[in-house]
């Protein structure tokens, strides 16, 4: 659909230099005596694709794309022949400044192609547009169907910081508009995004679909509550007084409705430590099932993690940003959810980033391979992570949850701790729910249910 360049992405052309302006100086005069028309809409992407920056570290690049309203036409520009003008790219390796979105603007107008023509970057005549309208990954959706208030809304911050400039030029109308859902899913989704990925890449857990678009009931209010939950989980450093896959007991009262509730019985458990790389925290049905757990995990014969997911289970591995799904890290950065700050000289919020997933594991019979699917965890399931979080920290925090050692086969507790829970509220209300925790005996045969 787009222009296929140098052999890079397909698509689209990199920018060479991450932030600097083009460096024409008779370029403003030049384009004040273009001939005007039409109206352009400027849609600045953060795209769910990950490249190497000059530094060879993986970055999300910026999409600038500029869309003719009245034909359909997708502009961008002829490379310059100097350094200082050969920056007509319409990919950012860093978000971009009004500065950079404004001179590719211009260079749009001065030197336009067309890329989604027979002949992709076909020339076009230079021109100039009477309108330009903006927006930006954050306000894509916004005020969709409201025209009325696209005008005022400034919350796109290409808006301010281009408009003044642009008037300069004889473009006096700049505002807000928002993009097209089907324009984002059938144009940037379906095709732009796709051709980013670099040929044989396995990407693993980005291809889960991101808990808001695939829980129902998963509302932005309770994922605030959840990741705030899960980075206090990880402050806590559970691992140092729970021994890895302990099963700890928690049963509380889930209320549906004023006359319907449901006494809820189920077993979660440490998984891993910082030190080992890998952490996270586990959820089961029943108390066998936890056990088994636990005893392939001390008993695994090297292979503890592999052998402990065959007793499958729901899990919340913490993982780097690389391996999330783009749809939670976009979530968790629109919305603003909690991640834990990195450790060491990591950017901050680079890892700790959780993952929720279902395993189902299968061992491989006759010399096949084994095989291990993962799903994303219904609201009620997410919801018993929540809680789960919250009551393990507050009895960490207080000192009273240990487990290791000698004593880790000993039953403890119970404790009550109450704590607050978003889930399944479409109004974002907090309900306050008693949590019972124990230690059950490993010795004992004692089996929870769980839904």
């Amino acid at each position: 659909l787009l222009q296929r360049v140098g052999g890079s992405s397909p698509h689209l052309r990199l920018l060479d230099d991450r932030d600097a302006p083009y460096r024409t100086q008779s370029m403003s005069a030049d384009i004040k005596s273009l001939p005007q028309k039409g109206s352009w809409h400027c849609y600045v992407h953060k795209l769910r694709a990950w490249i190497r920056d000059d530094d060879g570290l993986p970055v999300r690049p910026y999409l600038m794309l500029v869309v003719s309203t009245e034909d359909g036409k997708f502009l961008s520009c002829q490379p310059g022949d100097t350094v200082e003008t050969a920056l007509g790219g319409n990919i950012a390796k860093k978000e971009p400044s009004s500065e950079t979105v404004l001179n590719f603007l211009k260079r749009v107008m001065t030197h336009p192609t067309q890329m989604n023509s027979s002949a992709a970057g076909e020339k076009l005549a230079p021109s100039r547009p009477k309108t330009i309208k903006f927006a930006d990954t954050k306000t894509a959706a916004l005020h969709l169907g409201e025209k009325e208030k696209w005008a005022d809304e400034t919350a796109c911050p290409y808006v301010q910081g281009c408009k003044d400039a642009l008037a300069a030029l004889g473009v006096e109308e700049c505002h807000f508009a928002p993009v097209p859902p089907m324009f984002l899913e059938n144009i940037i989704r379906g095709s732009i995004e796709p051709g980013m990925a670099p040929e044989n890449q396995e990407y693993g857990t980005q291809h889960l679909p991101g808990l808001m678009e695939c829980t129902d009931g998963f509302t932005p209010k309770f994922g605030k509550s959840l990741y705030a939950a899960a980075a206090a989980y990880v402050r806590a450093s559970p691992w140092e007084s729970l021994a890895a896959r302990r099963p700890i007991q928690f049963t509380y009262r889930l209320v549906l409705r004023e006359d319907v509730s449901m006494k809820l019985t189920a077993f979660g458990s440490v998984v891993g430590s910082k030190d080992a790389g890998s952490y996270g925290f586990s959820v089961h049905k029943t108390l066998e099932t936890a056990m088994k757990a636990y005893d392939l995990e001390h008993t695994g014969d090297g292979e503890d993690e592999a052998n402990a997911m065959a007793a499958g289970g729901q899990t919340c591995m913490f993982t780097s940003v690389y391996e999330t799904p783009f749809e939670d890290v976009d979530n968790a950065e629109l919305y603003g959810w909690e991640i834990a700050a990195s450790d060491g000289d990591a950017p901050p919020a680079e890892e700790n980033w959780p993952l929720f997933c279902k395993i189902q594991f299968e061992k491989g019979e006759n010399g096949e391979q084994d095989t291990l699917s993962l799903t994303r965890p219904a609201i009620i399931e997410l919801q018993c992570f929540e809680l789960m979080f919250k009551g393990v920290v507050e009895l960490l925090n207080g000192g009273e949850l240990k487990s290791s050692g000698d004593a880790v086969r000993d039953a403890a507790g119970p404790w009550t701790v109450k704590a607050q829970t978003a889930a399944g509220s479409e109004k974002g209300e907090t309900a306050e729910v008693e949590l019972e925790i124990s230690l059950p005996a490993l010795t004992s045969d004692q089996a929870g249910t769980f839904l």
